[in-house]
């Protein structure tokens, strides 16, 4: 009985007890990337297209991580929605209005063995590999509805 009672409290503290499904196939770094391996150009994955659906176009599809500690969210390659076409500044052009910058940090904590990165004012999250690319995780909401998208190194 105690066994059972632990389990059901489990399954309704959070939406898994083990993991958030768009996780899946995404490993933590347990070592301290060089930064090489994080600065480049991401692109969000497809299944994180896939989870926003026809809203994936208020996300940016690129993500530019740089040298100088600085993030730019790039949306000059997403769908152009009615709003963009209304608000649009017509003197600067829409694209640097609507690309995001800001500044990432991360760190590695030895006794954890787990790397953190932040896109400030972002997210949190520990740094992943999968297939062999450097992986941003961003929570989308509460943590415990797990829900998320990924943006995935490309260069």
């Amino acid at each position: 009985m105690k066994i059972k009672s632990i389990f059901i409290f489990l399954l309704f503290t959070s939406c898994h007890p083990l993991f958030c499904s768009w996780q899946n196939g995404y490993e933590e770094l347990n070592y301290e990337p060089s930064k090489r391996e994080i600065i480049g150009k991401y692109e969000l994955s497809e299944k994180s297209k896939s989870y926003l659906n026809e809203d994936y176009y208020t996300w940016p599809l690129k993500l530019e991580i740089s040298e100088n500690k600085q993030f730019k969210f790039l949306f000059e390659d997403n769908p152009e929605s009615l709003a963009d076409k209304i608000f649009a500044d017509k003197e600067k052009g829409n694209d640097s209005k609507r690309n995001k910058t800001g500044k990432w940090f991360y760190s590695f904590m030895d006794k954890e063995k787990i790397c953190y990165f932040e896109l400030e004012g972002i997210c949190v999250q520990p740094l992943c590999k999968k297939d062999g690319k450097t992986s941003i995780m961003i929570t989308i909401g509460d943590g415990d509805e797990c829900n998320g998208i990924v943006y995935e190194k490309v260069e």
